[in-house]
C-alpha cells in the first residue's frame, strides 16, 4: 500500500514539471519587456536633456556690473538695453540726414509772387536746430512772423520710412503734416567764388488733407544763399499739382552751414556746420552754428563733448 502511494506522488510530481516550465517561459518575456521599457525610458530622458539645456541656453543673460540677471528676466533686460542703443542710433541717423539740409540754417527774407491785399507778402524766417523738444527725434525748426502759409515749421527724418517729415502750424495754430523725398538729388558744384554751392529739390506732400485737396510744398534750393519755396495744390486725380505761389527767399547775413566740413576750429561741435558763436565747458571753448545748437550744448555739454570726441576717434 505504501509503495502504491509513493508511486502516485511521483506521478503527480512528474505531471507538474511541464506546467512549471511553461509558466516560467511565459513570465520571461514579461521581465524582458520591462527591462526593454526601462532602457527606452532612460534613452528618452537622455535625449530630452540636451533639448532642455539648449532651450535654457537660448535665453541670453544680460549682465549689469558684477550682477547676473536670472534667465526669466534676461529677455526684458535685453529689450531695454537694445532699446537704448536703437534710440541713440536712430537719433544719429536723423542728424546725419538733416545735416544734408542744414544749408537752411540762418535768417532769410522771403517775398511772395502772389499779391495779398494788393501787395506782395514780405516775411523773415529763421531756421535752427532743435535737439530739446524731442531728444530722440532731432529736427530743423523754423519761425515766421508774417508768412501767409505758416508761423512755425518742424522738419525731421523718419528712418523707418526713409522719408522726411514736415509739420506746419499756421496763424490760427492749426497744424498740417507732410512727407517728403528728393525729386532732384543734392548737388554741390563750385560757384563763381569757387566755393561749393548746394542745390536740390525736396517735395513735401500733405498727408492729412481730410477731404480737401492736398497741398505740396517744394524746397527748391538754388544755391547756398537762395531758395524758392513753391506752393502747390492737387487738381483732379492722381499726382497732378498746380502751382499757386512761389516765395523767393534770400539769406540775410552769413551762411551758417554751407557744407559739412572744412571749417577747422570753427566747426559746430553739434551739427558740423560753420560755427558762428562760442560756448564753453570746463575751461574749453567750442563753436556752435545756431541758437538751437547753443541751447542743446548748454543743456547737456558733457553729452556733446563726449560725442564729438568719439567722432574724432572714428576719423
Amino acid at each position: 500500500m505504501l509503495v502504491f502511494v509513493r508511486g502516485l506522488l511521483l506521478l503527480s510530481l512528474f505531471a507538474m514539471v511541464p506546467l512549471l516550465i511553461l509558466g516560467c517561459s511565459k513570465m520571461e518575456p514579461t521581465k524582458q519587456q520591462a527591462e526593454r521599457t526601462h532602457s527606452q525610458n532612460v534613452a528618452q530622458q537622455t535625449e530630452a536633456a540636451p533639448m532642455q539645456q539648449e532651450s535654457e541656453d537660448s535665453l541670453t543673460v544680460i549682465t549689469f556690473g558684477n550682477d547676473t540677471a536670472a534667465p526669466a528676466q534676461s529677455k526684458k533686460n535685453k529689450l531695454v538695453k537694445a532699446s537704448g542703443k536703437n534710440s541713440a542710433s536712430e537719433s544719429e541717423t536723423i542728424i546725419s540726414h538733416l545735416k544734408e539740409l542744414q544749408i537752411l540754417l540762418g535768417t532769410w527774407r522771403g517775398i511772395t509772387k502772389k499779391n495779398y491785399g494788393g501787395f506782395k507778402a514780405v516775411d523773415q524766417t529763421e531756421w535752427v536746430w532743435d535737439f530739446q523738444s524731442e531728444p530722440q527725434r532731432p529736427a530743423l525748426v523754423m519761425t515766421s512772423s508774417k508768412s501767409p502759409y505758416y508761423r512755425n515749421a518742424r522738419m525731421t527724418y523718419l528712418p523707418a520710412d526713409d522719408q522726411y517729415q514736415l509739420t506746419l502750424i499756421d496763424a490760427d495754430e492749426k497744424s498740417s503734416h507732410y512727407l517728403g523725398t528728393f525729386s532732384e538729388p543734392i548737388e554741390d558744384v563750385p560757384g563763381d567764388n569757387k566755393n561749393l554751392q548746394r542745390s536740390y529739390k525736396l517735395e513735401f506732400t500733405q498727408t492729412d488733407a481730410k477731404g480737401s485737396k492736398p497741398i505740396r510744398f517744394v524746397f527748391n534750393q538754388k544755391d547756398n544763399n537762395r531758395y524758392l519755396l513753391e506752393y502747390y495744390q492737387q487738381r483732379g486725380a492722381g499726382d497732378r499739382f498746380f502751382r499757386l505761389d512761389t516765395v523767393s527767399t534770400q539769406r540775410e547775413g552769413t551762411s551758417f552751414a554751407l557744407i559739412d566740413e572744412g571749417y577747422g576750429e570753427k566747426t559746430c561741435i553739434i551739427s558740423g556746420g560753420l560755427g558762428t558763436s562760442t560756448v564753453s565747458y570746463k575751461g574749453k571753448t567750442y563753436y556752435v552754428c545756431c541758437s538751437g545748437c547753443k541751447s542743446a550744448f548748454e543743456d547737456d555739454p558733457a553729452r556733446w563733448v563726449a560725442r564729438a570726441e568719439e567722432q574724432m576717434k572714428k576719423k
